[in-house]
C-alpha cells in the first residue's frame, strides 16, 4: 500500500517541481523578502525584523498558497482530461490510494517551498538581529507568560472609568499585582521580565511622560527592588526582575503609582504581565512554521477533493473562495450573530402597518441558517495564525500547536472521506 502512495506521490511531486509557477512564486518570495530587507523603515529598532516577519507569513506564505491551490486544483482534472488517470485506474489500486497519493505529493510540494523561503527569511532575521542593541532584541525572543493571581487598589482610586482604574499620583493610590506561579518559570536558562501596559495622564499641558515608582518584591519575605522610572504614553516599558528575589514557593508583587499628585495612572489586572524569557527564537519559529505548513496541508486536502469531482477553473475558484472566507470566519460568525440578535425588520414594520412583515422575518432565519452553517462547515485558518506570537516574542504553547494539528486531522480526514466517495461514483471507463 504505501509503495503505491509513495509512487504516486513522487510522481506528482516531479510533476509540480518541474512546473514554472512553482519556479516564479519561490523566486518571487526571495525578490520581495530581499527587498524588505533593505528599505527604510520607522524610527523603531525592531522595526525592520517586524515588516520582515509579517512580508513573509501574510503576504509571501499567502502567494505560495495561491500557487499551491492552483496545482493542487487542477492536477487530478488535466489528467483525467489528458486520459493519463486512465492507466493508473486501470490496475489494481483503490481511489482513495490515488487521492491520497495526490494529497502527499503536494504536501511535500509544500513543504519544499515553505523550508526554503523560512529559511531565507530567518537567515534574514537573524542577520539583522545582530544589529540591534540588546535591549531591543525582545521580538527575538520566546517568552512564558506567569499569570496574574490578583490584582487590586491599595488606597483609593481617583475614579473608574470603561472598566480602567484611574489612580492620582503621590501615593494616594497604589496598583498591585501578584503573580503566585513566577517560581515555576524561573530556572538556570531563563531570566525574568516584567512587561508594563499602564495608560498615563497628566494635569500639566503636552506632557507626554512622567516619572513612576515601580517596586517588585517577594511576597514572602519582602526583598525587592523600588525604581522610578519613565512611564511614556501609549508606550510600553520592560523591567528585569532579579533573581535574586524570586524563591522557591514564593509570589511576586509588583506596585505602580506616579510620583506626582497632578499626574495619573490607569491600569486593568492585564497592563502587567511577567515572562520568563529564553533566547528560543529559532524553535519558535520553527513552531510557527510548521503551524503555517499545516495550513498548506489543509487547503491542499480541499483543493485535491474538489478535484475529484468538478473542472479545473471550477475547482480553482471554489478553492480560492473557500481559502478567502476561511479567513475571514470571524466576520461571518458575528454577522451571523448580529442577525440573530436584532429585530429591527419586524419594529419597523410594525410601526408602520400595525404588523410584522413574515417576508422579512423568514428571510432573517434563512440567512442566520445559511450564515450558521459556513461558519460550521469552511474551515477556520485563524487557528493557524502563529505570526501573532512571534511579533509580541511570546513562546507559542505546544497546546496551540496540539489544537492546530488536530483540528487539520479532523478536517482533512473528514475531506478524505467525501473525496473518495466522490471519486468512486465517478465513471471513466
Amino acid at each position: 500500500m504505501f509503495t503505491i502512495l509513495l509512487t504516486i506521490a513522487s510522481h506528482t511531486f516531479r510533476e509540480a517541481i518541474r512546473k514554472k509557477i512553482l519556479h516564479v512564486l519561490i523566486g518571487l518570495g526571495i525578490l520581495i523578502m530581499a527587498v524588505v530587507s533593505i528599505v527604510p523603515t520607522t524610527d523603531e529598532p525592531d522595526a525592520r525584523i517586524k515588516i520582515m516577519l509579517v512580508v513573509f507569513f501574510q503576504v509571501v506564505v499567502v502567494l505560495c498558497m495561491v500557487g499551491i491551490i492552483l496545482l493542487s486544483a487542477t492536477s487530478l482534472p488535466h489528467e483525467i482530461e489528458d486520459r493519463t488517470i486512465y492507466g493508473i485506474l486501470s490496475k489494481p489500486i483503490s481511489r482513495l490510494k490515488v487521492i491520497a497519493g495526490k494529497i502527499l505529493g503536494f504536501t511535500l510540494v509544500s513543504a519544499f517551498v515553505l523550508v526554503i523561503l523560512s529559511f531565507f527569511n530567518i537567515v534574514a532575521v537573524q542577520r539583522i538581529t545582530t544589529q540591534l542593541p540588546g535591549k531591543c532584541q525582545d521580538i527575538v525572543k520566546a517568552r512564558n507568560e506567569c499569570k496574574v493571581s490578583r490584582f487590586f487598589i491599595q488606597g483609593k482610586p481617583h475614579h473608574i472609568s470603561e472598566g480602567i482604574v484611574w489612580i492620582e499620583g503621590g501615593r494616594t493610590g497604589i496598583a498591585v499585582w501578584n503573580f503566585s506561579d513566577v517560581y515555576k518559570k524561573l530556572n538556570s536558562k531563563f531570566s525574568l521580565e516584567a512587561e508594563f501596559h499602564v495608560k498615563i495622564e497628566s494635569s500639566g499641558d503636552f506632557i507626554d511622560t512622567i516619572p513612576l515608582v515601580v517596586r517588585i518584591e517577594n511576597t514572602v519575605s519582602g526583598q525587592g527592588k523600588t525604581e522610578v522610572l519613565s512611564g511614556k504614553a501609549d508606550e510600553p516599558f520592560n523591567v528585569k526582575i532579579d533573581p535574586d528575589i524570586v524563591q522557591d514557593n514564593s509570589a511576586v508583587t509588583i506596585t505602580v503609582f506616579p510620583v506626582h499628585k497632578t499626574d495619573y495612572i490607569g491600569v486593568t489586572p492585564a497592563d502587567v504581565r511577567v515572562f520568563s524569557v529564553q533566547k528560543g527564537f529559532v524553535s519558535n519559529y520553527t513552531k510557527a512554521v510548521f503551524i503555517t505548513f499545516l495550513k498548506f496541508f489543509l487547503i491542499v486536502v480541499i483543493a485535491v477533493m474538489g478535484s475529484t469531482y468538478l473542472s479545473a477553473p471550477v475547482n480553482i475558484l471554489s478553492s480560492l473562495i473557500i481559502f478567502l472566507c476561511g479567513h475571514v470566519l470571524d466576520f461571518i460568525k458575528d454577522f451571523s450573530f448580529l442577525i440573530q440578535n436584532h429585530d429591527l425588520h419586524g419594529h419597523s414594520s410594525q410601526a408602520v402597518s400595525g404588523e410584522p412583515n413574515i417576508f422579512l422575518i423568514y428571510l432573517d432565519s434563512v440567512m442566520e441558517k445559511v450564515l450558521e452553517w459556513f461558519s460550521v462547515i469552511l474551515p477556520d485558518f485563524k487557528k493557524y495564525d502563529s505570526l501573532q506570537f512571534l511579533l509580541k516574542g511570546i513562546n507559542i504553547p505546544l497546546e496551540t500547536v496540539g489544537i492546530s494539528l488536530g483540528y487539520t486531522a479532523l478536517y482533512a480526514g473528514i475531506c478524505l472521506i467525501i473525496s473518495s466517495i466522490l471519486f468512486k461514483k465517478r465513471e471513466f471507463f
